[in-house]
């Protein structure tokens, strides 16, 4: 079933980097834009505009739901001009605003011109956008928001102010520099996450990257996600994140080879995700599993179309197991799983 942008907002706010009280470190280039420390206050600005315009989404996301396409059932990633265009469109303007935008010397303002704007989406179509960000709180001076036959690629100078707190303009401007100059394919999305711990010029730290992704979950299974990825680390397996598309992936691997990892998706939830390949190896250890668990080896993994089935059932993606309480009661048989795996796999 489609997850319609009421559930995309909801879930975009789960998953904004927290905000931290410790002083993480700024490249060198950002500061040009501000001094280090109104940086990081200006960052936790932006990331409380980004969590009020998830709740405006909240409540009228149905307003906007205007779907091109709808994602596949197991679609882990989110691609959001297909899916959601007008998020698409919102995250277009604020990373264009803040990149293209000039601060004033006293940073309380930003003055755009006609470049924000892209030729592509129809003038009807920008101003909506524009009413939006107007109805939460941006001011925007040096356009009718209401003539939709005006030519905004022509728009010579618009002021743009935010007077709820204006440090949100330099947070936006940071993250909008990040997304454009340094965006890549294994950490996508920075600014509508508000991802600080980009900022910092080095690659994401998976500890933190997975502290932070199972915050919103209750503190036991928090606890065992933890010592499950300190387990694995010292048993000698590689840990690596991607970000793409608002799905996270922490990957645990044993050289090359994918063992197991925690996923984050719109459309599949918090979840292990096993791609087991031994199992045929400790097949007496496997009867003695949780029901759901032997079932989920049993069924196996891979292509459902290449696996006989004849249809797709997510299979691709490997076993998943829900990170829920269900997870917690088969904790001591998901640790031998993967334990008996690592230890074929040598």
């Amino acid at each position: 079933m489609r997850k319609t942008l009421t559930e995309l907002a909801s879930y975009l706010k789960e998953i904004l980097v927290p905000e931290t009280d410790e002083t993480y470190e700024i490249a060198s280039e950002f500061k040009v834009i501000a001094p280090e420390a109104e940086i990081r206050i200006s960052v936790s600005a932006f990331r409380r505009f980004l969590s009020r315009l998830f709740d405006e989404l909240i409540i009228a996301g149905a307003t906007y739901d205007t779907p091109k396409k709808v994602a596949h059932e197991y679609e882990n990633r989110t691609t959001l001009s297909g899916y959601y265009p007008f998020l698409h469109s919102l995250n277009l303007l604020l990373i264009r605003m803040g990149y293209h935008g000039v601060l004033a010397q006293d940073r309380r303002s930003l003055t755009c011109a006609g470049n924000i704007f892209d030729e592509r989406l129809s003038t009807p179509k920008t101003l909506e956008c524009l009413r939006f960000l107007e109805g939460f709180g941006m001011q925007i001076e040096g356009i009718d928001l209401n003539d939709k036959k005006q030519n905004l690629l022509g728009v010579k100078a618009l002021h743009i102010t935010y007077s709820d707190n204006p440090a949100m303009l330099t947070g936006m401007k940071v993250m909008a520099a990040y997304e454009v100059e340094h965006g890549t394919l294994l950490n996508q999305d920075v600014l509508l996450r508000c991802d600080r711990r980009a900022l910092t010029g080095h690659e994401l730290d998976a500890a933190c990257v997975l502290h932070d992704t199972i915050s919103p979950l209750p503190k036991e299974i928090q606890e065992f996600a933890l010592q499950l990825h300190q387990r694995y680390l010292d048993k000698g397996l590689t840990c690596t994140v991607e970000i793409k598309g608002f799905f996270i992936y922490i990957r645990y691997c044993y050289k090359r080879k994918d063992v197991w990892g925690f996923n984050a998706s719109l459309n599949n939830g918090y979840h292990l995700n096993m791609k087991p390949v031994k199992t045929e190896e400790y097949q007496d250890t496997i009867r003695t599993f949780d029901p759901f668990l032997q079932e989920l080896i049993q069924r196996g993994y891979g292509c459902g179309r290449k696996r006989d089935i004849g249809h797709c059932d997510g299979g691709c993606r490997g076993l998943p197991i829900p990170l829920d309480a269900s997870a917690l009661a088969m904790r001591d048989d998901i640790v031998t799983f993967i334990d008996q795996e690592v230890l074929h796999l040598k």
